[in-house]
C-alpha cells in the first residue's frame, strides 16, 4: 500500500500499528473516519445551502451519493421539491 503523502518509514509503522488492532478496534476506527467524512460533507452542503433544513441537506447528500433516480424512489422527492 502506498501513501503518497507519508514517508515510507511512517507508513510501515502505521500499518504495523493497525495490524496490532483487533477487528473491533479497526471497525471503530473505520466508523470514526466515516462519521468524520459525513460531517465534512454535511458542513460543505450546509455552506452551499444555508437556508435548507437538516432533512433537506441530508436529501441533497443522498442525491450526491445515490443519484436522483434512486433518491426519488426511496424518498419520493428530490431536494427543493415539496
Amino acid at each position: 500500500m502506498s501513501l503518497s503523502d507519508t514517508a515510507p518509514q511512517a507508513a510501515r509503522l502505521q500499518m504495523a500499528l493497525l495490524r496490532e488492532k483487533t477487528e473491533l478496534e479497526r471497525a471503530e476506527i473505520a466508523r470514526g473516519l466515516t462519521l468524520f467524512v459525513q460531517k465534512l460533507a454535511f458542513a460543505g452542503m450546509r455552506e452551499r445551502f444555508p437556508a435548507d433544513s437538516e432533512d433537506e441537506i441530508w436529501l441533497r447528500l443522498a442525491v450526491d451519493r445515490l443519484g436522483p433516480d434512486l433518491v426519488r424512489k426511496a424518498y419520493g422527492r428530490l431536494p427543493g421539491e415539496p
